[in-house]
């Protein structure tokens, strides 16, 4: 039996307090004693446990989190306009996604690290795969609208703080680059906004989680590449300013061409950047021998319990009857 006396400061040496140890204690020592990080394989699980949750969704809980979501990444997006862009804008953007991240948002480009990872692992369907996308980039764009309509450019806040230039700018620069040039800054941006996302995954802890979704989220603002869910922000707010402001010279920027000739490029390249070189890359890395040995046995179950026809075998003369008739 375990002896649950300690010792105590205002004892005598040799005496021993039955007393249990105090709460607070307690809850140090358990502190202490659990892992702050996840191991790479268990990191692993935690994906797929996510998107099995996130894939068995109802469809009002998914459509509140996607917009929610979407929401919070344009008011990033805000955050940074209102600083004036630039190194302070890049380095106060990840706020958007650490709210994402800790309210279990749903955000498309997050979810290419999942349910890329989660298919391959054979935890959710290619249904519930293009459900979960469809629904996400469509909320996501609803609730980029909605803080770009209302608390961007209906309150005049980026007037008042002298940056409607800024955010028209940046669309311009955003929308008309060449095709390609889009789909490769979407591929950077994504990589490193899901390298951010697995390494949250990895730590146990709050702060553990912001400080790696916070670095890898600035750096990709740094380097100019494209997120399709900020874009949702940045393009619809500048097409509303430049219709406000028609002095402001420069192009504009048709429906036509925000869809298919900004967000589409941004869109493809996020789901390759999530979800082929984060997401794919580490399904191999830690899972893809049993998943390749669990689809061999279930090929080998069904051939196995495949319908056997047995035929009667005729006999010599019998046969030697037929071919001469």
């Amino acid at each position: 039996m375990t002896d649950t006396t300690s010792s105590h400061p205002d004892l005598e040496a040799g005496e021993t307090s039955t007393l249990p140890p105090k709460r607070s204690d307690s809850r140090l020592l358990n502190a202490l004693q659990r892992p702050g990080t996840k191991a790479p394989k268990d990191a692993l699980k935690a994906v797929y446990a996510a998107g099995v949750y996130k894939a068995n969704l109802p469809l009002d809980i998914l459509l509140v989190q996607t917009f929610m979501a979407g929401f919070y990444i344009a008011m990033a997006g805000q955050f940074f306009l209102s600083v004036g862009g630039d190194f302070l804008g890049a380095a106060m953007f990840p706020v958007g996604l650490v709210a994402v991240v800790l309210t279990s948002g749903e955000l498309f480009t997050g979810d290419a690290l999942v349910f890329i990872t989660a298919w391959l692992g054979q935890k959710v369907t290619s249904k519930q795969l293009a459900r979960n996308w469809t629904v996400a980039w469509l909320g996501n764009f609803v609730g980029a609208l909605t803080w770009a309509a209302l608390l961007s450019y209906a309150s005049d806040a980026l007037h008042d703080k002298g940056q409607v230039e800024l955010a028209i700018h940046i669309a311009q620069k955003k929308a008309l680059q060449p095709w390609f040039h889009i789909f490769l800054k979407g591929i950077g941006a994504n990589a490193m906004v899901c390298l951010g996302i697995w390494m949250a995954t990895c730590s146990e802890e709050v702060a553990g989680k912001i400080l790696a979704i916070w670095f890898p989220t600035t750096g990709f603002v740094i380097m100019g590449f494209e997120h399709s869910i900020a874009n949702q922000y940045f393009l619809p707010l500048g097409m509303m300013l430049m219709a406000q402001h028609p002095e402001i010279e420069g192009p504009r920027i048709t429906v036509q061409h925000l869809l298919f000739k900004a967000l589409l490029p941004a869109t493809l390249g996020n789901l390759v950047g999530g979800g082929i070189f984060i997401g794919a890359i580490y399904w191999y890395a830690f899972d893809s021998m049993e998943s390749m040995n669990r689809v061999r046995e279930r090929i080998g179950r069904a051939w196995s319990s495949r319908p056997h026809y047995h035929h009667k075998k005729q006999d010599p003369q019998e046969q030697a009857s037929q071919d001469s008739a």
